[in-house]
């Protein structure tokens, strides 16, 4: 059997309720307790009042309780059903106003977009078709649907013809004009027509004036500030002040009742930061890693090898900081009443590290950014201009440092990424000489 604290300190309702449990364990003839043992041994009020005694005697067990309480809190609110009168309360569904419902966009549309979504289907299994065209990502599928619903509803405010034409693009800019969309936006969106554009073999002069019209927006975007930089003037941020915020909530984790959701919560924001820092992932991919999938346990740390959605290019770090390794240790062992590291490993194998439901599913691809705008106000993809921003203050070309952390596939994005930061080594330079030169004279 396990082995369990001193319970000296306990209240006699507490010691009575302590070996119950350790009775109940001994019937089920279980060394380390599991979910249905939880759930066999009582109700959400029993379990509460064990988690509490169990916190201060046995915290591994304590913490695989909350498996169990979620499960059983769960039931009971599927079980309650809402009344007429709360019915009748409810906020009704707001219409979409700004675009079109997708199973009223044109059929030859709807077909082309089941193309793309089956062959991004195919290729993320990693099987063949016979059909060899490269699918946009999926995630540039889902925003292109978007756009396509939006240049639906422009022609049907004109009652213009659903179709890939310069009038019906003109209708759609004329209304995205009024919703004052940013002309760095409205380059994205051209960018998405002009994909599916290609994707559905239109004309070489529709494809350029998407092209061009594109090119006009980028031009005007170069005079607006962007977002990440307005974030950055009001936010002073580093990579240190985010590693300091992951050590914190590491630490309050500590203080926190063991199986507690406000433990929990506290230990995957502080892995999801810290990790954030060491490999400046995009949120796409980020959110997606399982344990002993992409992210390994060694004798000496962790490792992490994916392949990353938008680039679809290897991401490899065999041997991650060992600052790291505190971090995800605690998220391998919340929520499980393993006392052995390497057992709970081979527990969680396969289970994605952010799940907020014990493995049951994948957490949703925007929770890494929801993470960072709770502790910093923005989201998580902004890591990576912090990164970028520190190499670009160093006097040496340490550019590189930062493409290689961020897994940075683009080799245009690379290269405007290397010419920014000699560009400005180059300016901090010259000032120097400037400041050099005026010294000199002055002396003299």
């Amino acid at each position: 059997m396990m082995e369990f604290s001193s319970h000296a300190q306990l209240q006699p309702a507490q010691q009575r309720m302590l070996e119950r449990w350790h009775d109940h364990l001994r019937h089920r003839g279980v060394d380390v307790p599991r979910p249905e043992d939880f759930l066999s041994f009582g109700g959400i009020s029993t379990l509460e009042r064990l988690r509490t005694v169990l916190s201060g005697v046995d915290e591994r067990s304590a913490s695989a309780i909350r498996p169990a309480l979620r499960e059983l809190r769960s039931k009971k609110w599927r079980r309650v059903k809402p009344t007429p009168e709360t019915s009748q309360t409810r906020t009704p569904r707001v219409k979409a106003t700004l675009s079109v419902p997708e199973a009223e966009l044109p059929s030859l549309w709807r077909k082309r977009i089941r193309e793309m979504r089956r062959l991004r289907d195919v290729q993320d299994q990693g099987l063949l078709d016979l059909d060899d065209r490269q699918p946009p990502a999926t995630s540039v599928i889902r925003n292109l649907v978007g756009t396509l619903r939006q240049l639906a509803k422009s022609c049907a405010n004109r009652q213009l013809p659903a179709a890939m034409t310069k009038d019906a693009v003109t209708a759609w800019r004329e209304d995205c004009h009024g919703r004052s969309m940013k002309p760095v936006s409205m380059a994205a969106r051209l960018k998405e027509l002009w994909i599916f554009a290609d994707w559905c073999d239109e004309d070489d002069d529709m494809l350029e004036h998407l092209h061009r019209m594109r090119g006009r927006y980028l031009r005007a975007a170069t005079s607006d500030m962007k977002l990440k930089d307005a974030w950055a003037l009001e936010n002073p941020v580093n990579i240190g002040d985010v590693w300091v915020r992951a050590e914190d909530l590491l630490a309050a984790s500590h203080d926190e009742m063991a199986g507690s959701a406000a433990r929990a919560q506290a230990i995957l924001d502080a892995a999801c930061l810290a990790l954030s820092v060491v490999c400046p992932l995009r949120c796409g991919d980020l959110h997606r890693i399982r344990f002993g999938t992409h992210l390994r346990r060694h004798a000496t740390g962790w490792s992490l090898r994916i392949t990353t959605s938008k680039t679809e290019k290897e991401y490899d770090r065999p041997s991650l900081w060992p600052e790291l390794t505190p971090f995800l240790d605690a998220l391998l062992m919340l929520d499980t009443a393993q006392p052995d590291l390497w057992r709970a490993y081979d527990e969680k194998i396969g289970q994605p590290i952010f799940s907020h439901d014990f493995g049951e599913t994948e957490p949703y691809v925007e929770w890494p950014s929801r993470c960072w705008r709770r502790h910093f106000g923005t989201g998580e993809h902004i890591v990576r201009s912090l990164w970028h921003s520190m190499m670009f203050e160093s006097e040496t070309d340490e550019q590189w440092i930062a493409l290689a952390l961020c897994g940075q596939g683009n080799g245009r994005t690379a290269q405007a990424y290397i010419l920014a930061g000699a560009r400005s080594r180059a300016s901090r330079r010259g000032r120097a000489k400037v400041r050099e030169h005026r010294m000199r004279t002055t002396a003299q």
